[in-house]
């Protein structure tokens, strides 16, 4: 089957369907369900219906109430998805707001994210600022840290939270830091990191942090200028 093009250059409205191309560079809002191949919003677009496709482009403003399905998804504007993003790789370099649970393979973070569900991924990036009011699980954790991050809970093979260089103008100005209820990996180095529980094979706890309790199982090493309520061998 043919699947033809839906561009909306103006200000209109559009049917569900399957389609090649789904283009919305005006305003735009589109009824029902849509399955196409790219799927590319440069202006403002609203949806009411899940989305289907291979490749998704948000440079515009996107507001979705649907779950949205792609292999690939760059969002470089402003998107708000009131349902589940299940995709081979994310990348967030503007705003991105997500109501329900992000499954990927890969998630990498340069903006703003607020995840209001589970994140799950074999890799996940940050340098950026995220909040996950769920469980951040992902086989690799790399968090560059630049602003403030939070999640319910964390958990990992390989867990790494560093902070990068900052001036001292952002550092009075801005909460740079990380914050969990619980940490949980094989291998895991924080810095800037509040949590009540640390748990791993080897844990390091660098500078800044301030957790409750840290249970290792093969090694454990402190920063001087770490807070430590209490620590133990399992």
């Amino acid at each position: 089957m043919e699947r033809p093009d839906l561009v909306i250059a103006g200000v209109g409205n559009a049917s569900g369907g399957v389609y090649n191309l789904v283009k919305i560079a005006g305003h735009g809002k589109l009824h029902g369900d849509i399955d196409c191949i790219d799927f590319n919003i440069q202006g403002n677009a609203t949806i009411h219906g899940n989305v289907k496709a291979k490749v998704t482009h948000i440079s515009g403003r996107a507001h979705m109430i649907g779950t949205l399905r792609s292999e690939q998804i760059k969002i470089q504007g402003n998107a708000s998805i009131h349902g589940d993003i299940e995709c081979k790789e994310i990348r967030f370099h503007g705003r991105g707001d997500v109501k329900g649970n992000v499954m990927a393979e890969e998630v990498c973070i340069h903006g703003e994210t607020e995840i209001v569900g589970d994140c799950a991924a074999e890799v996940f990036d940050a340098s950026g600022s995220f909040t996950i009011g769920g469980l951040l699980n992902a086989g690799n954790i790399h968090i560059k840290l630049f602003g403030n991050c939070r999640a319910k809970e964390i958990g990992g093979e390989k867990i790494e939270v560093k902070q990068q260089g900052m001036t001292f103008f952002k550092k009075l100005f801005l909460h740079v830091g990380l914050t969990a209820e619980s940490i949980e990996g094989d291998e895991i180095y924080v810095e800037h990191t509040k949590a009540n529980v640390v748990r791993g094979n080897r844990v390091t706890i660098g500078p800044g942090c301030d957790i409750e309790l840290v249970e290792y199982k093969d090694a454990f090493q402190c920063d001087k200028g770490a807070k430590v309520g209490s620590y133990k061998k399992i």
